[in-house]
C-alpha cells in the first residue's frame, strides 16, 4: 500500500508503507476512528498483562503520542544523539527534536568537566 508521508509538509511524498494496523478494507486507518482502535488494543495489552502476573499496566488515557514521547525518552536517557532521536522520530531536523525533549538532555549528568580533565591529565 502507498501512503502520503507528511513528515515534511513542504515535501510530502508517497512511500510504500506495510501497515501495522488497517481499516476493516485492509487501507490506512483514518485519524478520527484511531482513537477507538488504540483504546481496544490498551485494553488487550493489559488483560495480557494481567493474565501474566505483570504489575505493569498501560495507564488509563494513554494516547499513541504518549508512546512516542516515552520511546523517545528512553532513546535519550540511554544517550541517543539529537539527531538519531531526530531520525527515529521522522522530525525534519534535529532542531525539532531539541525544542521538543530540552528538559530531557538537559537532565542528563554534566560531563564536559570530567572530559576535560581526561583531556588535560595527559598533557605533560
Amino acid at each position: 500500500m502507498y501512503i502520503e508521508d507528511r513528515t515534511n509538509p513542504r515535501k510530502p511524498v508517497w512511500r510504500h508503507a506495510r501497515l501495522l494496523y488497517t481499516s476493516e478494507t485492509g487501507g490506512a486507518i483514518r485519524r478520527d476512528s484511531w482513537a477507538k482502535v488504540w483504546a481496544r488494543n490498551v485494553k488487550r495489552a493489559n488483560a495480557y498483562l494481567e493474565k501474566s502476573g505483570s504489575k505493569v499496566r498501560v495507564p488509563e488515557g494513554t494516547t499513541l503520542h504518549d508512546l512516542r514521547h516515552f520511546y523517545a525518552s528512553v532513546l535519550i536517557k540511554n544517550g541517543a544523539t539529537p539527531k538519531q532521536v531526530q531520525k527515529r522520530l521522522g522530525h525534519a531536523k534535529p532542531s525539532i527534536t531539541l525544542n521538543v525533549y530540552p528538559h530531557l538532555w538537559e537532565a542528563e549528568e554534566d560531563r564536559t568537566a570530567g572530559m576535560m580533565e581526561a583531556t588535560l591529565s595527559d598533557v605533560p
